[in-house]
């Protein structure tokens, strides 16, 4: 690595601590550095506070010390008024002589402009350090930008012989405290968490952040004909809830049904992708069952799939989802599991 590369690799693993409460915009880290050594760094926190940029600079001692210095930034500084002001402007005013960007902003209200107005005060800009690892990243934040809908992973336990649940629909264990752990900080990387309405009936789930830190997901149900039972944890615990269904509407505290109108299978999951990004929700775990999980696949909804694969065989129940073209790869063992991966399938 030269020393580009080590700067930004750094500035790449300050944005990870965003990862959990910044959604939906990016992770993104700064790092400020002055005669090879760290002057400052800083990295976009919480949603609707303070960028990176910010977060580095109000790192110094004093404004001043950030004159003569250069700005390595995952993501190239904002030049519009958000929430918060711009960055690139922040960055000119601090009198920096140089920027090192890793990935440039696909958001039409940045792409390219936070470095046209570096460049016109001026300030040297370099770009595309480290590109693919900061595309890998923030991948969900790029494919809601360039494909206007979420970004959709899906997460599945079987046992050995590839059953997700008993005959009779119950839920069976076959993950452990330890892939469970890795899963929930997979689920606090997504906005929203989605099952179907059968395994809201046989499961009773909460769907909520208890092994990783972040924010609790917006649970999603699809549910066309409405047949929730009112008593489920996901009604009564005060938690937000969306129902996606087919006629019925209402609102009760935390909870939305939400009509999609009389579809056919793979419409009525594009209606509720498109609703969920209009609504602002890029990211979403399907924890749902195989029916589920194989009509997002069907759909082409599926970007990222997850399979949790445990040593116990069944020998009968309900099959894991069939996922043609889905190719695995195994990740890693977490105790008795084993941790498979597919991604990229929809970028």
């Amino acid at each position: 690595m030269d020393k580009d590369e080590i700067w930004m690799q750094r500035a790449l693993d300050l944005a990870r601590l965003g990862s959990g409460f910044v959604a939906p915009n990016p992770m993104v880290g700064c790092v400020l550095v002055k005669d090879d050594q760290i002057i400052g760094e800083g990295w976009h926190a919480t949603y609707g506070q303070a960028h990176a940029e910010v977060a580095a600079i109000n790192s110094l001692p004093c404004f001043e010390d950030a004159k003569g210095s250069t700005a390595y930034v995952s993501l190239e500084p904002c030049s519009h008024t958000g929430k918060t002001p711009p960055c690139a402007d922040l960055l000119i005013r601090a009198g920096l002589s140089r920027v090192v960007i890793c990935n440039i902003d696909p958001n039409p209200l940045v792409s390219g402009q936070g470095i046209q107005k570096l460049t016109n005060a001026g300030i040297e800009v370099l770009s595309g350090i480290l590109e693919e690892q900061g595309l890998h990243l923030n991948r969900k934040f790029f494919h809601a930008q360039v494909h206007q809908r979420p970004y959709f992973t899906l997460k599945f336990a079987c046992s050995q012989d590839q059953f997700i649940a008993a005959r009779d629909g119950k839920p069976l264990a076959f993950s452990n405290k330890e892939s469970q752990v890795q899963m929930h900080q997979i689920r606090a990387e997504h906005q929203g968490i989605l099952i179907g309405v059968e395994t809201a009936i046989q499961d009773n789930p909460q769907l909520t952040l208890r092994f990783a830190k972040g924010k609790n997901p917006i649970r999603i149900v699809i549910d066309p004909n409405n047949r929730m039972p009112q008593e489920l944890q996901i009604i009564q615990d005060g938690g937000e809830t969306w129902i996606f269904t087919k006629e019925f509407e209402g609102q009760k505290g935390q909870v939305t049904w939400i009509a999609l109108g009389n579809l056919s299978s793979k419409d009525f999951l594009m209606a509720l992708a498109n609703n969920c990004f209009q609504a602002g929700l890029h990211s979403i775990l399907v924890e749902g069952g195989s029916k589920t999980a194989e009509g997002f696949h069907q759909a082409g909804l599926l970007d990222d799939v997850w399979k949790i694969e445990n040593t116990e065989r069944i020998m009968e129940g309900i099959p894991a989802p069939n996922l043609p073209g889905i190719r695995f790869e195994k990740k890693w063992k977490s105790g008795k599991d084993n941790v498979w991966y597919q991604g990229h399938l929809g970028t």
